[in-house]
């Protein structure tokens, strides 16, 4: 078995120890492993996909800088979620003011489908449309959420803030895509 292939093998947890000791290949393991559910992320809770690959890059680099503090008293993939979170809201806060109706983009299907592939790109298109209205912190807790499947915990872990406040967050997000998009039920 090669070195690499060790490394892949490595937890997290222990890739990220290594890390910390100047081990730069053991991070290389963790951006490759990471970087692609980091992106998705970051492309799901920001306007701007073209700026995605540069918040992506700031958070991975802002995580080797700060790795020798990092203290495990969360997962590592925690850790990078919440310097993902504040890498963003820092990229949102630079943008010029923007009405986020203008910004949504619509991304047509040019696939030729039935009925049934018209209706979930509406309905896609909608969704899209109605997290882009929802503040940062509701639309990051709702995929984290329903698309990461993370626990609660470490959303609030994510977001700094509390498992109750992203109960709330999510409990008035899934109630104003239940009303907004109420067209879209069977």
């Amino acid at each position: 078995m090669q070195s690499h292939d060790v490394l892949d093998s490595l937890p997290d947890d222990t890739l990220a120890r290594r890390a910390q000791r100047g081990d730069a290949a053991a991070f290389d393991v963790l951006v490759a492993r990471h970087a692609p559910e980091l992106w998705r992320f970051v492309a799901h809770t920001y306007p701007e996909p073209a700026d995605c690959d540069d918040i992506v890059q700031e958070t991975f680099i802002a995580a080797w800088k700060a790795l020798p503090t990092f203290a495990f008293n969360s997962q590592f993939r925690t850790w990078l979620y919440a310097l993902a979170s504040r890498k963003t809201i820092d990229a949102l806060r630079r943008r010029r003011p923007q009405n986020d109706l203008d910004s949504a983009t619509e991304r047509p299907d040019s696939r030729p489908g039935p009925g049934q592939q018209a209706e979930h790109n509406a309905f896609m298109t909608a969704l899209s449309r109605e997290l882009a209205l929802l503040p940062y912190p509701a639309r990051a807790a709702w995929w984290l959420r329903e698309v990461y499947d993370l626990p609660l915990a470490e959303i609030a872990t994510v977001l700094h803030t509390t498992e109750g406040s992203v109960r709330g967050l999510l409990q008035r997000t899934r109630k104003r895509l239940a009303t907004t998009l109420a067209e879209f039920k069977p």
